[in-house]
């Protein structure tokens, strides 16, 4: 279990999508507590654009009966300031702003993606800081070429993370400039390197399972204490349910009873979460014993014409199970029937 963890770890590294973790909008498009150095754009971010010289809106004009299908009935995400001076500042609402467009790659042609982000930056911009912003664009989009292009290679072995992780930091500080870089990604950047600290401890033999969640645990709560008590408590849920179901594989591997495993539970996650994740196993072991006398009856009816079996399977189902459990009995089947065959 902890090699599918891993795996999906090492895909999300080259891909260059290390959970997008971002700032509010409104801290960096000017309100609030924002700095005072910067100034958000003036125009209105859901203003419609200004159609040039008069007449028509060209073809590519961000426009709600124009927009491509994928950002239709949605608001434009992101923003854009400028420092005191009046230069375009990288923040990751810009990359917020670029991405919203970028939603629609493969919908669109690159080129008319590229003219609608354009003419949304010189419309919220003066002139000076939207070459700027235009400029940050164009290193963006190769950034993302060549992110593309890390991806297709083979995925990395366990100890090649790191050096994935290390690589990528680098190509965006290479393409994109330090500042830059750090505003897109610095949060993200952030995660990944504790998703990797998580790894490394989660494959620590010399550990306990309870000492690994732990010190998994105590990785991530410094991280999470800004964020809203369900989100970190959803966040927690989902790190511990992990942990249980790693040690529940360690203790199967290893020829553990259910006993074991319910000690296991109660070290790890508490006597409550315990006595709650014995009951739905004895849900599911009830539930498994239904559905396996419903097939071994089933089974049994295969001597009988087919127009015979069809009418007592039919019985069969319906004396077994109530409606809403037929069609999960009826949905498992299919399920079972489309599974490719086991070598």
């Amino acid at each position: 279990m902890r090699r599918t963890i891993v795996v999906t770890l090492a895909v999300l590294v080259a891909a260059g999508v290390l959970f997008f973790g971002t700032r509010p909008a409104r801290e960096l498009a000017g309100d609030g507590d924002a700095p005072t150095s910067l100034v958000p754009a003036a125009a209105d971010r859901d203003a419609p654009l200004a159609a040039s010289g008069g007449g028509d809106l060209p073809d590519t004009a961000d426009t709600p009966r124009s927009r491509p299908r994928s950002l239709r009935g949605t608001r434009t995400d992101g923003g854009l300031v400028t420092d005191a001076d009046g230069h375009f500042v990288p923040t990751i609402d810009a990359r917020r702003l670029f991405d919203y467009f970028l939603t629609a790659t493969g919908e669109i042609p690159a080129d008319a993606i590229h003219t609608r982000i354009q003419q949304e930056i010189e419309r919220r911009l003066q002139p000076g800081a939207a070459a700027e912003a235009v400029a940050l664009l164009d290193r963006y989009l190769v950034y993302r070429e060549r992110v593309r292009a890390l991806a297709q290679a083979d995925v990395p072995d366990d100890g090649d993370l790191d050096a994935r992780l290390a690589t990528l930091m680098a190509l965006r500080r290479e393409v994109l400039g330090p500042d830059a870089a750090e505003a897109f990604f610095a949060d993200e950047e952030d995660d990944a390197r504790r998703l990797l600290q998580a790894r490394r401890i989660d494959g620590d033999p010399s550990l306990t399972a309870e000492e690994r969640a732990t010190r998994i645990e105590d990785i991530f709560r410094a991280s999470e204490a800004a964020l809203p008590v369900d989100v970190r408590e959803a966040r927690a849920a989902a790190r511990l349910a992990t942990t249980l179901r790693g040690a529940e594989s360690e203790i199967r591997a290893r020829g553990g009873d259910d006993a074991e495993i319910a000690a296991a539970r109660e070290r790890i996650a508490g006597p409550a979460a315990a006595a709650r994740l014995a009951d739905l196993d004895r849900q599911r072991a009830a539930w498994q014993a239904r559905v396996d006398a419903f097939r071994a009856a089933r089974d049994r009816l295969e001597r009988d014409t087919a127009d015979n079996r069809a009418t007592a399977v039919g019985r069969l189902l319906d004396e077994s199970f109530t409606p809403a459990e037929r069609r999960r009995v009826e949905a498992l089947d299919r399920i079972a029937a489309e599974a490719p065959a086991t070598p």
